[in-house]
């Protein structure tokens, strides 16, 4: 028959392990999903320009071509394919609005109403995570003290103690599902216009006016923003990488003074 210590340290390990498990199958970035399904240029710090309908998993994106794809020397290429560790390598990624298809411009502007005008229940589940992301970091602590506790007051809970490791693993799955913790700077301007800015390749500051929608870990998402796309101006949403942007001022529009 198990011994309580034992027991206990069978349950940890299948609770740790089935967690760990289901938020990394659940991991994707919540900026980069709200433009799945939807045709998407993408442009790489190398001046790479890569455009299609964009598909999001938890270890990386990838972007299919239009029907007819890309003919080479080795054949037809149908996608293009950026792994996690090389989102440091996105610049900028675009949804052109003249470039959506009914159906899409029917679910951009469903998306819209829901981030702008939330149901209370989908406002509350957004403050609920918000307390987790702003606990998480403290719930790990306290439990890694009991555990570390139970080792030095209960020799026989030694199998418990050992099993750690396992709650760290845990732990980095939760903060990696969960993001960067609750912004309540960002917070607050979710829905309303602002000034993204963004630092090129020379160094210079470029300042793009629109609405703030989403942020998550490594992204910011802003709405209706005009972008110079070489010789013309074309609206779209932007999601870029926090490492080189930034949300610096709040703003109102010329024609609301």
């Amino acid at each position: 028959m198990l011994d309580n210590a034992l027991l206990i340290a069978i349950i940890v390990i299948i609770i740790t392990t089935t967690v760990t498990a289901i938020i990394t199958a659940r991991r994707k970035d919540r900026c980069l999903t709200s433009f799945s399904d939807f045709m998407v240029t993408l442009l790489e710090a190398d001046g790479k320009r890569v455009w299609g309908h964009l598909s999001v998993e938890t270890s990386g994106i990838e972007l299919f071509y239009p029907e007819e794809g890309f003919r080479d020397k080795n054949g037809i290429e149908t996608s293009y394919l950026l792994f996690k560790d090389e989102y440091d390598d996105i610049y900028l990624l675009l949804r052109f609005h003249s470039e959506l298809s009914e159906e899409n411009k029917r679910t951009r502007i469903r998306e819209v109403k829901k981030a702008y005008h939330p149901w209370p229940p989908r406002l509350f589940a957004r403050k609920v995570k918000n307390i987790a992301n702003t606990c998480k970091d403290s719930i790990f602590e306290i439990l890694g003290l009991a555990m570390t506790r139970a080792k030095t007051t209960n020799p026989t809970l030694t199998a418990v103690s050992s099993q750690q490791q396992s709650v760290t693993r845990m732990k980095k799955a939760v903060s990696d599902y969960l993001g960067r913790s609750y912004d309540p700077l960002l917070e607050k301007h979710i829905g309303k216009r602002i000034i993204l800015e963004i630092t090129n390749d020379a160094q210079e500051v470029e300042q793009y006016p629109g609405v703030f929608k989403e942020y998550s870990r490594q992204f910011l998402q802003v709405m209706d923003v005009s972008y110079r796309d070489g010789d013309q101006e074309r609206i779209c949403d932007i999601i870029v990488p926090r490492a080189h942007a930034s949300i610096r001022h709040g703003a109102i529009a010329l024609d609301d003074n």
